[in-house]
């Protein structure tokens, strides 16, 4: 098992990955200085989410679909779609995951930990940092899953750091 792990403060990017024989797990984690309720918004609302990542059509009930329409490297469109697996409201965000061609999908959870108090609740946490943690499973049913992964983790990082920026600096 090989473990990198990186502490975690205000406004840093952090990333753990394990690796257990051919399984591959991305997990990567930001803190952002915004309630959970803002945070959440800036994900799911599609006029909040086109400041950070404007390319991603996403409808998010469960089982709504969502499309990323993106460029390769050799200059042609690219599709990655699925759906929502699972959806609780200002907590938790699991997709299927797949880039066209993929024989299998991933699995993407995006969770929401508001710190001290839940989301408007009043308490702590209300005004103050969440933790954003993104794991992206499954590539040991792709071929060559280790390099997607690698190729992956590049993207969530910058998508992440996109999504900080525009939820630190929304409207409350």
């Amino acid at each position: 098992m090989l473990w990198h792990l990186n502490r975690c403060a205000p406004g840093s990017l952090c990333a753990v990955t394990e690796r257990f024989g051919e399984d591959l797990v991305v997990d990567e984690s930001i803190v952002i200085r915004a309630p959970a309720r803002q945070v959440w918004r800036t994900i799911v609302d599609a006029d909040a989410r086109a400041g950070w990542w404007e390319y991603l059509d996403l409808d998010a009930t469960p089982g709504g679909r969502f499309e990323e329409r993106w460029t390769g490297d050799d200059g042609t469109e690219q599709i990655t779609s699925g759906e929502v697996v699972e959806l609780a409201d200002a907590r938790l965000l699991v997709l299927s995951w797949a880039d066209d061609g993929w024989p299998a999908a991933t699995r993407v959870e995006v969770t929401l930990d508001p710190g001290d108090g839940g989301p408007d609740d009043g308490g702590p946490g209300d005004g103050g940092a969440t933790t954003v943690r993104l794991r992206h499973t499954g590539w040991e049913a792709l071929p060559d899953g280790a390099a997607l992964a690698a190729a992956h983790r590049g993207g969530w990082l910058h998508h992440l750091d996109n999504l900080r920026r525009c939820a630190e600096r929304a409207d409350a």
